[in-house]
């Protein structure tokens, strides 16, 4: 329901828009004096100064980039364009990933900067930026939101016509059927009469249509064997006049500079240092045609690396995670074998859950991770190993009534059995006193309920204390509950478990025992959440 209320908000946002209001583009452009829809996009604006002069284009990556999702939510991040169609400026304009992660990239504006300059097609593909430390899942969600925005955007081609079979013929006689291309989205597998592939063939266009020869660009097709060589070459189509558009078509020398090249090879030809000179009478449309063989050679080749990239496991593992799940495995053999409840195995892995698992890799589970999934999904190819711990936090009291992650995968609670070994003889609480406090992670957990549906799930955050684990980017507050409940367990063992932590109350639903009969009050505590989620869905 968390889910679905979420995306009806998204799709509500979609229909109406979040509008970029004047202020928080003059942040950025300060001569900026009013906002104008561009004709040509409607989801951009023009930003222009008091004399109606354009100074940049606005735009956004909600909705388009909403599916990309960092520790906890997605990102939407303002992209200003200067007047040469570059990025000038990238910064945040809101976020439903956690606080302390965001407020980290925030103040990290050199991560900003390695948009600068770029165009569309290059945010497109800009794969190669580097994360904030400490911040790592949501700087990723944020290149991938860019990416998404402008990835969608196909360059709609000057010359509509496909590529006929009659056209592959002339310089491959037995084609006989034209399929897309396994290996290059914008090529075409040539088959004979039996299937047999016989190579592949593409067009220049679309992505050779910004250059231009004497009246205007040209499209051309090429023809690859089955070593990939380009076996053939024609202009196919062109806005320029004839009989020029033919002359090279009609130059064996021109061609002979392209045939027998890889499509890797066209993309790293220099035409100047090869000294490859234009056919003469055409010499303007033929420099565009090369010209717009190497370009287009170089974008197959990038959509090969993409595919490539595309086709690699749907889980990106990574050498921290595979440190995270020898800790994951280790809690597993103190919990369920006798030989792991020895004192060295026990204080091995308390050492490895605070110092490892929680300072080091920040692979804690939270209130505000959970509420982030419900609201935007799991992001299990970024964040397998969280995704694991949720999978292992929620299994095994189900299967075996044992509270597995809270007694064995915790780091904050390893940290508070540390500090109750400072004091000898804790203190207990009035009866009383410890029956009301042991409301109150349920309480939190309700309220945490109520965050999701109304508000963003990076508010949780400052309901608990994990993100001070990742220390790089760790609030005050969080810092603040982090250090107070360590001091609380010196002297009441357990005291953020017991008193403080929605997470263990919603894990404690979990937990079925083998003599369970009838409601209990873990029941009873779940379908109070639940008749609230109704309520909050339906009228909220």
């Amino acid at each position: 329901m968390i889910h679905q209320s979420h995306q009806d908000f998204l799709a509500d946002l979609k229909e109406k828009g979040q509008p970029i209001p004047l202020t928080e583009v003059k942040e950025i452009l300060p001569l900026a004096f009013s906002l104008g829809p561009d004709t040509d996009n409607p989801s951009t604006l023009q930003a222009l100064d008091q004399n109606e002069n354009l100074l940049g284009m606005v735009t956004q990556t909600s909705p388009e980039g909403d599916s990309a999702i960092g520790f906890s939510g997605p990102t939407n991040v303002m992209v200003i364009w200067d007047q040469d169609q570059k990025v000038s400026s990238v910064s945040i304009r809101s976020s439903g990933d956690t606080v302390d992660h965001v407020d980290a990239i925030i103040e990290e504006p050199a991560f900003f900067e390695q948009f600068t300059g770029m165009t569309r097609k290059e945010l497109a593909q800009s794969n190669k930026i580097e994360a904030v430390s400490g911040a790592t899942l949501t700087s990723l969600a944020i290149v991938d939101a860019i990416s998404l925005r402008f990835g969608g955007e196909k360059q709609a081609s000057r010359f509509p016509n496909p590529i006929q079979i009659e056209e592959v013929q002339e310089h491959i006689p037995a084609a006989s059927q034209l399929i897309p291309s396994a290996t290059h989205p914008s090529l075409l597998e040539i088959l004979d009469i039996n299937g047999t592939k016989l190579g592949q063939t593409g067009r220049s266009s679309p992505h050779a249509d910004q250059i231009i020869g004497y009246q205007g660009p040209v499209d051309s097709l090429l023809v690859f064997d089955t070593n990939g060589s380009l076996t053939g070459m024609k202009i196919r189509s062109s806005f320029e006049n004839e009989p020029y558009a033919d002359y090279p078509n009609d130059d064996a020398y021109f061609a002979s500079l392209f045939t027998g090249r890889s499509i890797s090879q066209l993309a790293d030809m220099n035409l100047t240092e090869e000294e490859v000179e234009g056919v003469s009478g055409a010499t303007m449309t033929s420099m565009a045609m090369a010209e717009g063989i190497v370009k287009t050679a170089t974008i197959w080749e990038q959509e090969k690396l993409l595919n490539q990239e595309a086709k690699k496991s749907f889980i990106n593992w990574k050498a921290r995670d595979y440190g995270s799940l020898a800790v994951i495995l280790l809690a597993g053999f103190v919990a369920f074998n006798k030989r792991g409840k020895t004192k060295f195995f026990r204080v091995s892995l308390q050492v490895l859950l605070v110092c490892y698992l929680g300072l080091v890799n920040g692979d804690i589970l939270s209130q505000a991770l959970f509420a982030g999934w419900a609201q935007s999904g799991v992001p299990w190819e970024r964040a397998p190993i969280l995704a694991l711990l949720t999978f292992a936090a929620l299994l095994v009291p189900m299967t075996t009534g044992k509270a597995f992650y809270c007694h064995q995968l915790c780091p904050h609670g390893a940290a508070q059995q540390w500090m109750r070994k400072f004091r000898k003889n804790p203190v207990r609480l009035p009866k009383k006193l410890d029956g009301i406090l042991k409301f109150l992670p349920v309480g939190l957990l309700g309220l945490v309920v109520i965050f999701a549906f109304t508000a963003s799930a990076r508010e949780v955050a400052i309901l608990e204390p994990f993100d001070a684990y990742v220390w790089e980017v760790a609030g005050g507050i969080t810092i603040a509950i982090a250090l107070l409940s360590l001091v609380a367990s010196a002297f009441v063992p357990m005291a953020y478990c017991r008193y403080g932590c929605p997470t263990g109350a919603m894990l404690k639903l979990f937990e079925f025992g083998k003599n369970d009969q009838g409601w209990s009050r873990r029941d009873y505590f779940s379908f109070a959440l639940l008749v609230l989620s109704i309520l909050l869905y339906l009228f909220i």
